[in-house]
């Protein structure tokens, strides 16, 4: 899958879940954060990050599509707010 048109390939990254102990409704849902932190894994032609970069955008702004039960990941590069390099 290579992304065009400014967008990026991306895998989101998961924030660790502890189990707290505390009981909550079944119908509870936890409040969603307002950015997402995601790993790039490849980008478009034009762009100047680099895969392996982590990045963090708008949660929302994160396009998943399915293609023959595979699931991809996009952003656009314009709502990369930051990123970081190991």
């Amino acid at each position: 899958m290579k992304p065009m048109n400014k967008y990026l390939l991306v895998e989101v990254i998961e924030e660790q879940k502890k189990d707290s102990g505390v009981l909550v409704p079944e119908d509870y849902k936890e409040r969603t954060q307002a950015h997402a932190l995601v790993k790039l894994l490849k980008e478009n032609k034009s762009s100047e990050l680099s895969p392996g970069m982590k990045l963090i955008v708008p949660s929302h702004m994160v396009e998943d599509v399915e293609i023959f039960g595979e699931k991809y990941s996009f952003v656009l590069e314009n709502n990369v707010i930051g990123f970081f390099t190991d």
